[in-house]
């Protein structure tokens, strides 16, 4: 059985704090904007390849895959229990 490995699910939190850090950061050096645009394009990537149910590959929040991590969590899409590795 296919496990979301939970470095994955740290790489896109931190990837979305970076995120939202030069879209604030924009405000003053429009330069920025490009950054944010890169640790986006890089969120999206991981998400799609890593962060989807193992079962069915149905989309999964990122703040269920973390309550996934210590809980019980079921795919809204097919029911099966998402299991974190790690």
């Amino acid at each position: 059985m296919r496990k979301i490995k939970s470095k994955y699910i740290a790489i896109a939190f931190a990837l979305l704090v970076l995120f939202s850090l030069c879209m604030v950061l924009c405000f003053f050096k429009w330069l920025l904007f490009f950054p944010a645009i890169i640790f986006l394009s890089a969120y999206m990537l991981v998400d799609r390849k890593y962060l989807r149910c193992p079962h069915c590959s149905g989309f999964t929040n990122l703040d269920r895959l973390s309550y996934a991590k210590t809980h019980i969590y079921h795919c809204s899409h097919c029911g099966e229990i998402i299991e974190i590795e790690g």
